[in-house]
Formats: structure tokens, C-alpha cells, sequence
């Protein structure tokens, strides 16, 4: 399952038609459009990664991937945005955000990619803290 935190209904639109091209790449995908919503419904459901916008209208910048973040650090959290900040990219990837991705500079094929690694990483990652913790 997938939560998608984006306010343009363009964009989550084109977002699921590219995802909907890849032919080997199942999913359900849930669509928020404020942040606020996008946190109630990680509180009732299960996701296995979140696409988040970092301009919504409820939160902007690296304080709305902090907070996700924040609620779900088991969940890998894929920033795509049109905020072309490299600094800003570079933080969240170094506070634990899985990929960083610019609207209209990628397909459904690295979105897809995006995902899949992004879920491999966050599952080797809680593999190795349960290992070195126990």
C-alpha cells in the first residue's frame, strides 16, 4: 500500500498513470491532499512507503518530511516535489528520507524504482537493528 500526500490532483493523477505503465508493479494506492490527512491515515492503515510533496497547504518544506517522518520512521518516505532545493534534498536524505526525486524529471519506471529500493533498504535497515540489538 501506498500513501500520497500530494495537494495538485494533476500531479497525483499523473502520478498514477505512470505508476499504472509499469506492468510489473502492483499496488493500491491511498491520496491525501492535505498533510493533516495523510497523518490520520497512518494512524488506521499499514503502508508500506509514502510519496510526499513537500508544498502542501497545510505544511512546506523539510519540516512537512519531518514531521511524516516523525509519525512513521518505519515507513520509507519518497519525496518527490517541485521544490528544486538541493540543500534541503540533501538534508532529508541524511535524516532518513529514502529517495528524492524532482516532478517532471522522472517516469513510472524510477518512480517504480524508487519504491522497490527504497522498501529494500528501510526492510535491511530494521534487519540490521534487530540483529545488532539483540
Amino acid at each position: 500500500m501506498i500513501l500520497l500526500i500530494e495537494d495538485d490532483p494533476n500531479h497525483a493523477k499523473a502520478l498514477e498513470a505512470m505508476l499504472e505503465r509499469v506492468n510489473e508493479f502492483d499496488y493500491f494506492l491511498v491520496h491525501c491532499y492535505k498533510l493533516h490527512d495523510g497523518l490520520d491515515e497512518l494512524k488506521n492503515t499499514k503502508f508500506d512507503v509514502i510519496l510526499l510533496d513537500l508544498r502542501l497547504p497545510d505544511s512546506e518544506g523539510i519540516s512537512t518530511f519531518r514531521t511524516v517522518h516523525k509519525k512513521a520512521p518505519e515507513i520509507p518516505i519518497v519525496i518527490f516535489t517541485a521544490l528544486f532545493n538541493h540543500e534541503i534534498a540533501l538534508q532529508s536524505l541524511k535524516e532518513g528520507a529514502q529517495e528524492y526525486l524532482f516532478k517532471g524529471e522522472f517516469d513510472g519506471q524510477d518512480l517504480s524504482t524508487a519504491i522497490m529500493h527504497s522498501m529494500a533498504r528501510v526492510q535491511h535497515l530494521l534487519f540490521l537493528k534487530a540483529v545488532y540489538s539483540a
